[in-house]
């Protein structure tokens, strides 16, 4: 299993996912569970520190943008903050940059700063998201 913590900080306004390590297909559950546990909260607000993780892959991503979807459906959001480069590659290839608010920082996300969110660079447009089943894979 790929090594991943997580740490949740409960704010008023919001929860707080600390994620540690790697957020690839072996540690979906680990992430599906804090993710899940995080849905209950009256707040709905869901913030995911991305700054100690060291990869992701596109289970994690899809992992990610289904909770996001689950959350505004309920009337609340889910974001990402403080990513590396090598996570918002992966974010931007998944076609997930420019669906889930990510942000600089923490802070940034817990404001909800729009100065600080990170953004498709001019000229190179957004990647499809990936095809969900085969069917979709061969007409794509």
């Amino acid at each position: 299993m790929a090594a991943l913590t997580l740490a949740v900080e409960r704010l008023a306004a919001a929860t707080v996912l600390s994620c540690h390590g790697a957020l690839v297909a072996a540690s979906a559950m680990q992430l599906e569970t804090a993710l899940s546990q995080a849905l209950l909260r009256p707040e709905l607000r869901i913030v995911v520190d991305l700054a100690a993780v060291a990869a992701i892959d596109c289970t994690g991503v899809m992992m990610l943008r289904v909770t996001a979807g689950i959350a505004a459906e309920q009337g609340g959001a889910l974001v990402l903050a403080a990513p590396n480069a090598h996570v918002v590659h992966t974010l931007r290839e998944c076609g997930s940059l420019h669906s889930i608010p990510t942000y600089r920082s923490v802070q940034a996300a817990l404001d909800g700063d729009a100065t600080a969110l990170i953004a498709e660079p001019e000229g190179i447009p957004a990647q499809t998201a990936w095809p969900m089943n085969r069917a979709e894979r061969r007409s794509a």
